[in-house]
């Protein structure tokens, strides 16, 4: 299953929509990491704004845009039929896209460390402690793809219609970037979306100084741990459960 995943990762490295979801991945913790600066926030401020406009927008876009740009290539090359006469089983192929899309994943979140611990040595003047910086990025990252599952549903489902694919699967994700952007505004702190889930049992973690106000915060955010794991986990659970049930099915149909 390596060698598939690999394979898999070679087939984006040739692809120019890959290049231009690489560029627009790094552009964009670029302009939030610049404005920081350039207004001399602290450097809380720089690691919240990364989180927020890192963590909830560009991983999950990258993640979305780079698997269904995966499934396009099979359909679009015919290499399916292929590679299943060989003996290779479905789930195999179904799993290795995915993980494909996670390495992809945990390579923003290096790019995104990068950005924040540029950001700290103009901010403050000396170097974040660089390990600590990417795993609070990389929990909060798999918990906000966590949440964002429910696309590879959809990329299934929408197979063969790809630019259909992509306005839903970007509409998601949007869609989920508001209510975490304005959370308090839309008023869904009673809500048990799970991207919301995600963004309030990891708030903590992306508190790099604590502060007095940021008590009020804490609070008004809190989520209960295991419940919040708990959904998190389920909805992936099902989400990859389906999609690999009709990914198959599809198969088994052609």
């Amino acid at each position: 299953m390596l060698s598939i995943c690999r394979n898999e990762l070679k087939k984006l490295k040739r692809q120019k929509m890959a290049r231009m979801l690489w560029a627009v991945g790094i552009l964009i913790p670029t302009f939030g990491t610049l404005l920081c600066i350039k207004n001399h926030y602290p450097f809380r401020n720089l690691v919240g704004t990364n989180v927020l406009f890192g963590s909830f927008l560009v991983i999950p876009f990258v993640f979305s845009a780079m698997l269904l740009n995966l499934f396009e290539l099979e359909e679009r090359n015919h290499t399916l039929k292929n590679i299943l006469v060989i003996g290779v089983p479905e789930w195999k192929i179904f799993l290795s896209k995915l993980a494909a899309a996670l390495v992809i994943v945990v390579v923003f979140t290096g790019i995104i460390t990068a950005y924040t611990v540029a950001g700290g040595i103009f901010l403050r003047n000396y170097i974040p402690d660089v390990f600590h910086i990417f795993g609070i990025f990389l929990i909060i990252s798999l918990c906000s793809i966590c949440a964002t599952m429910p696309v590879v549903l959809l990329i299934i489902m929408l197979r063969k219609r790809n630019l259909i694919a992509m306005i839903a699967i970007n509409c998601f994700i949007l869609i989920d970037f508001l209510f975490v952007w304005q959370l308090t505004m839309f008023h869904c702190l009673e809500m048990h979306l799970p991207v919301l889930v995600a963004f309030r049992i990891t708030y903590p973690f992306g508190i790099i100084e604590y502060t007095d106000n940021l008590k009020l915060g804490l609070d008004t955010l809190y989520y209960p741990m295991d419940k919040g794991i708990f959904l998190l986990g389920a909805t992936t659970a099902v989400s990859l459960v389906i999609s690999l049930w009709l990914y198959k099915r599809q198969e088994a149909d052609v």
